[in-house]
């Protein structure tokens, strides 16, 4: 590689670094409450894009760093000798529940309505958790999502319909 390509490749791995660290962060307190621990995370992603010295083959990403993010969470719990499934890696939504409360008025009823949701959510399957959060949390297509979690597009509007579907009813049979 000439220096000036290195240049180049190595500007945008900061400029990534710098736009997706937020969302990568986030994303991985999702699955470990362990602030440190996804830091470290993040940095050996970005030294494993480093030391790959391109990003040819990447299409878009956002999606490989999610992606990433999931499998190195994934590696860790194995690594801890942990005989887990990648689906059933816990996803906690209950710390966007400040996110998920801005869009309930003050009142009474609505407050009450909006812990009716949150019950309903963590009744959801990690995988529907996931969709619900980065569907309507980080505003990622269905495309998107399906790239992510390794699922056809299709998996994950029935997942998320299936997710609304479950909330719905308890938040009907409970009103």
């Amino acid at each position: 590689m000439t220096l000036k390509k290195e240049k180049n490749f190595l500007d945008i791995l900061e400029y990534s670094y710098k736009k997706y660290y937020n969302l990568l962060y986030n994303y991985g307190l999702k699955f470990i409450n362990d602030p440190e621990l996804i830091q470290d995370f993040i940095q050996d992603i970005f030294f494993r894009l480093c030391k790959k010295g391109n990003l040819d083959d990447i299409h878009v990403l956002k999606i490989y760093l999610l992606r990433a993010m999931k499998n190195t969470i994934y590696n860790y719990h194995t690594q801890q000798n942990e005989t887990i499934n990648i689906e059933d890696i816990e996803f906690s939504l209950s710390d966007d529940s400040e996110s998920l409360k801005s869009f309930f008025a003050k009142d009474d009823k609505d407050i009450q309505e909006y812990q009716l949701i949150l019950k309903g959510i963590n009744t959801l399957s990690s995988q529907q958790k996931q969709i619900l959060y980065l569907f309507y949390i980080k505003d990622l297509s269905h495309k998107e999502i399906s790239a992510i979690l390794d699922i056809t597009p299709q998996s994950s509007m029935n997942a998320l319909s299936k997710a609304i579907r479950k909330i719905r009813t308890l938040v009907n049979e409970e009103s």
